[in-house]
């Protein structure tokens, strides 16, 4: 840290690729947290943009079409989104930057981004964009300059695998994405000044691509300079690791991470279909055991992005084979679990999506919002539509379908997402293990309390049903209450055995009335 800072300050300032005179924007609160607290029960929901909503018809999504969307995301229940790359790329993807201080032309403008910020400011919602730091485009005008000329004043910005500079370090070994040097102080200086531009344009927090490559001492820098041009702008990694006590050493550097951990308990792998505890293989017993070691190694300060897929993952439809009852309890569990909770776009309609084969790849995980039964309609994006994508017209998979039913996916989302809301206790309350006996694997339970109020979570993860008994019940009810059926059961006494039988995947949530 220090030789960053030391050497930083004694550099002159490096070019970039577009001079953009920065207009700072207000943050949607007149005062300032000393740490991006508001994220804490956040709500996030993951764009990419080019499949979202189309403003200006062109068939690829654009800011303003977010714009268009935001009363939607409002209904849903969202809090906060976070923005896939916006910035001038090669790729669809955009995850290969050619420019970090502009907004890719196809998206819109730098103001078109400042307008979608005001209008989600004003409906109490936040903006996160994503920050591609471990690499850029190979088409980067300063890799380009630096490629095949070791005399070149970027030379010592990327990592070279030859005296010649053909040959180079780069993510996964894709050669359009080659690595930064991140112990080259100007590169530092440069990509902390990148944070600090889209902060000062409003944004409130940046999504930190594949942050297991740089070195944590950049990322010291990173927090610092965010933390000094917004205090309560947020910092969420993307540390892509199974293990909790790896994981939980980047909360030093990070105000959030992704619970990596627990997606793969829940969901298996994000290439395979059906093997994970959610789709009913494995033993709960494992999330009981996660969770257990996450509140032995996570600090009390850092926060756990809960989600069950994203851009790079299987979507939840192919992964539960497209089966209702799974669906709905995915959406059950996702939205009483404890901390922010991130939604993939599209799963709250169902949405289908897995990886494909050459050259679309992921694309087919990434398929255009399906808003209209038709696929046809106002914003409406249309740009990857290959004759074997997996959302089609009519398929009763899309907002207008299920707008009116109100035991769709999309209302049950919405259903889920308002009692969250509504709830201290599944909004913001503590979260304990419960023990529960049963004859057979299935059953798994938590209880969330938040002063006086607790609530008692039960789902079974198996096809059949299961009696579950809970030995010590936690409270004392004349009646309890299924809060999403409306159901009523027997009374309850505290500390007393309660028995509950538990329909195939399914899920409940037992309350005082």
């Amino acid at each position: 840290m220090l030789l960053f800072g030391l050497v930083a300050l004694a550099c002159q300032p490096v070019p970039r690729p577009s001079a953009v005179s920065p207009t700072p924007f207000p943050s949607p609160t007149a005062t300032a947290t000393p740490e991006p607290s508001w994220f804490r029960n956040a709500v996030l929901y993951l764009i990419f943009v080019r499949s979202f909503a189309d403003h200006n018809g062109d068939g690829i999504g654009d800011l303003r079409g977010i714009i268009d969307r935001l009363d939607y995301l409002q209904e849903l229940g969202v809090t906060a989104i976070w923005l896939m790359p916006i910035h001038p790329s090669p790729s669809d993807h955009g995850y290969d930057v050619m420019d970090y201080f502009a907004v890719r032309p196809e998206y819109g403008t730098l103001e078109d981004l400042r307008a979608l910020v005001e209008a989600a400011h004003a409906r109490r919602m936040r903006v996160l964009l994503d920050f591609v730091s471990s690499h850029l485009s190979s088409q980067h005008p300063f890799f380009r300059d630096a490629l095949g000329h070791p005399d070149s004043s970027y030379s010592d910005w990327f990592l070279w695998l030859n005296e010649a500079h053909t040959r180079y370090l780069s993510f996964d070994g894709v050669t359009s994405m080659p690595r930064f040097n991140h112990r080259n102080p100007e590169v530092v200086r440069y990509l902390t000044r990148v944070a600090r531009f889209w902060l000062e344009q409003g944004v409130d927090g940046l999504r930190v691509d594949n942050a297991t490559f740089p070195p944590k001492a950049f990322f010291v820098e990173l927090r610092a300079t965010v933390r000094a041009a917004r205090p309560d702008a947020l910092l969420l990694g993307e540390v892509w690791e199974r293990k909790v006590p790896t994981l939980s050493e980047y909360f030093e550097v990070f105000d959030a991470l992704f619970d990596f951990p627990l997606y793969h308990a829940l969901m298996g792998s994000p290439d395979r279909n059906g093997d994970g505890v959610l789709a009913g293989q494995g033993h709960p017993a494992l999330l009981s055991a996660l969770f257990e070691e996450e509140a032995a190694r996570f600090p009390p300060t850092g926060m756990a992005v809960r989600f069950l897929s994203n851009h790079d993952t299987n979507r939840l439809a192919n992964e539960l084979a497209g089966d209702p009852d799974r669906l709905r309890l995915a959406a059950a569990l996702w939205s009483a679990l404890p901390g922010p909770l991130q939604l993939y776009y599209g799963e709250e309609i169902g949405m289908r999506g897995q990886k494909g084969g050459p050259p679309a790849w992921d694309n087919y995980r990434r398929e255009p919002m399906e808003w209209y039964a038709a696929g046809e309609g106002p914003g409406q994006t249309t740009w990857f539509r290959p004759p074997d994508r997996w959302n089609r017209p009519n398929d009763g998979i899309s907002v207008e379908e299920e707008e009116k039913d109100p035991a769709s996916l999309l209302n049950t989302y919405r259903r889920f997402l308002r009692l969250r809301a509504a709830t201290p206790a599944l909004r913001e309350g503590d979260f304990t293990l419960l023990p529960l006996e049963a004859p057979a694997p299935g059953p798994w339970g938590f209880i969330r309390r938040a002063g006086d109020q607790a609530v008692v979570a039960l789902f079974n993860f198996a096809r059949e049903p299961r009696p579950a008994t809970i030995p010590a019940f936690p409270f004392t009810a004349p009646t309890l209450r299924d809060l999403w059926s409306g159901q009523i059961f027997p009374s309850a006494q505290a500390g007393q055995p309660y028995t509950v039988t538990l329909p195939g995947a399914s899920a409940m949530l037992l309350a005082a009335p």
